[in-house]
């Protein structure tokens, strides 16, 4: 055969592969992770090149570096390649016999370049492994594969079967044609041959695989667009393209048709807003001034009119994306009118059933057992008392007079909010404000617990900042004081204590009753002022309560557009506050 040059030749396939690696950073930066394996097929064009260019320094380096090193890096390319490819496929496969193969080449070619230095066996090894790797390679890209992606492969599953058959070639010439060479780069015409061939195959190993890239990223494309082309006509909002510069839509989907009653012609080509779709120009101009701000616009609702001059309520969500290098706004509009009707009833009726009923069995809950049930303890104790009379026994008298008369106040105090809270619900209760001194409404309110807070032997501490006089109704608000002051009380254990605070600001002022009682779980908490899932409890001495007395402190705040709130700790107290708005006095 005719003498080459081996390593000027090993020199062309090392730059060869230099220009491979550039090229597959420059398809990786291209493809931008879009694919699974795409990094490991990089990974494998860079051991290529480096393994090669250790290979080709061998003399001037290290043998450890130039031989074991070098082929390690090059045949574990072709591993790589492999796992780069099963992901790219999505076929991927156990490796563990890869891996023992790999560890095998690496004992082998070691043991034959320092025990036993033999480039004969280091060849026969070499193209061994070759043959192994490169024909699973071949059979994942031509025969693994699913048959949408064959068509892909198939070109790189070619390459591969002749790589395998000069492989194979390779090693049938190495066994019938052993010789003692033990310099690589003087070595016969044969691995001159096969090296040149390798750099052919090489070069279009590169190419072929920037070619299955492309290929898919345009199939793949062609899909998408083809499924966005589907979705995008079908989709039943209305869906509108235009360009940010000039307005100008360029294009819309079939709904704008069934929905506002235009023709995707009428719109192509001319302005939005020429066609007058917004009921409110002054709408439509909010609209892009936000989108222009914030790039995005989520849900925002708005009245728009229809081909015929009808109105529907909208919910339009847009966003600026970038087409062909220039702004464009992709703007959907949801016709929402029919269903906003309708939830809007059917809230409406919930709500309204929904309080009726609860009030409703509220009203009969008190009528027949809250209010039925002190009135029965006052006549049993007043028979039991006149009894004790007849017989002229006076031990008991005492305590029987003071169930009575603490029944008879319960049964009171019961009266008073029940007729209030069926005042209030029924929009009969009048709200009839003035100016008040809050500070002074609490003393007096105070003044009526007296002698439950003596029993208890409870110590009240007032910390009463409100300076300035009120504009509220005085009955609602004692009618508050009194329910919350009340509790506090009742579930204050004896020797507790009873902190009332009013504070006020530029805005409002606030009052906060705190109690060191029994507290109040926190999903208790929820509905203290739910009229369909109220709240009660015994206090500390066994007071009695029905729940109503906090729903119309609730609605006397309301009345006052205020507010009120709970915090509570089970065991060491509850804390009351609300507040009420502060109110000019009307002109007279």
């Amino acid at each position: 055969m005719f003498p080459i040059d081996i390593r000027t030749t090993y020199l062309s396939i090392v730059l060869i592969n230099i220009i491979n690696l550039i090229l597959m950073i420059l398809t990786y930066l291209q493809i931008k992770k879009r694919f699974p394996g795409t990094l490991l097929i990089l990974l494998s064009f860079l051991m290529s090149a480096v393994g090669n260019i250790l290979v080709f320094l061998r003399t001037l380096i290290p043998d450890w570096l130039s031989i074991p090193v070098g082929n390690f890096l090059i045949v574990s390319s072709c591993m790589m390649l492999l796992i780069g490819f099963e992901k790219f496929t999505s076929r991927k496969s156990n490796q563990i016999h890869n891996y023992i193969l790999l560890t095998l080449f690496v004992v082998v070619h070691s043991y034959f370049t320092f025990e036993q230095p033999s480039l004969y066996f280091r060849l026969v090894n070499l193209a061994s492994v070759y043959v192994l790797f490169c024909s699973q390679i071949a059979y994942l890209m031509l025969i693994r594969v699913s048959e949408d992606t064959k068509e892909i492969t198939r070109k790189i599953g070619i390459i591969f079967i002749l790589i395998t058959a000069i492989q194979l070639y390779r090693l049938i010439y190495l066994l019938g044609n052993q010789n003692n060479n033990e310099n690589y780069f003087n070595g016969d015409s044969a691995e001159s041959l096969f090296i040149l061939s390798w750099q052919i195959i090489v070069i279009f190993l590169a190419y072929s695989i920037s070619l299955m890239y492309n290929k898919r990223l345009i199939t793949e494309l062609n899909t998408q667009e083809k499924k966005f082309s589907k979705a995008f006509h079908t989709t039943p909002f209305i869906t509108i393209l235009s360009k940010i510069s000039d307005g100008k839509v360029f294009e819309v989907n079939n709904s704008i048709e069934e929905i506002a009653g235009y023709k995707a012609s009428d719109l192509i080509g001319r302005k939005a807003s020429d066609l007058k779709l917004w009921k409110n120009e002054k709408d439509r101009e909010q609209f892009i001034t936000t989108l222009l701000k914030n790039k995005i616009v989520k849900e925002h609702e708005y009245e728009f009119k229809k081909a015929n001059g009808d109105c529907f309520s909208g919910l339009i969500s847009a966003q600026i994306i970038t087409i062909n290098e220039e702004q464009c706004m992709i703007a959907s509009v949801n016709d929402i009118s029919i269903r906003k009707e309708a939830e809007q009833k059917l809230i409406e009726s919930q709500e309204s059933l929904r309080e009726l009923n609860a009030t409703k069995d509220k009203f009969f809950s008190i009528i027949a057992h809250d209010l039925r049930s002190p009135f029965n303890g006052i006549i049993g104790f007043t028979e039991l008392l006149k009894s004790e009379v007849q017989e002229s026994n006076y031990d008991g008298i005492l305590e029987y007079a003071e169930i009575i008369n603490s029944s008879s106040h319960h049964a009171m105090d019961l009266l008073t909010n029940l007729m209030e809270w069926t005042r209030s619900q029924t929009g009969r209760i009048a709200f009839h404000p003035k100016m008040v001194v809050i500070d002074d409404v609490i003393k007096e309110t105070l003044t009526l617990f007296e002698t439950l807070t003596e029993q208890k032997n409870i110590k009240v501490t007032l910390n009463l900042h409100i300076k300035t006089e009120q504009y509220v109704d005085q009955s609602m608000i004692e009618a508050i004081l009194r329910n919350l002051i009340s509790n506090a009380i009742k579930f204050t254990p004896n020797e507790g204590n009873l902190i009332i605070s009013s504070i006020e600001n530029e805005n409002e002022f606030e009052i906060a009753i705190a109690d060191s009682g029994i507290g109040i779980k926190e999903k208790d908490i929820s509905n203290l002022f739910k009229i369909d899932n109220t709240h009660s409890s015994l206090g500390t001495n066994n007071e009695v309560g029905t729940g109503l007395g906090l729903i119309l402190c609730k609605d006397f705040i309301d009345y006052h557009q205020g507010h009120i709130s709970v915090k509570s700790t089970v065991g060491l107290g509850s804390t009351f506050t609300f507040s009420i708005p502060k109110k000019n006095v009307p002109a007279l």
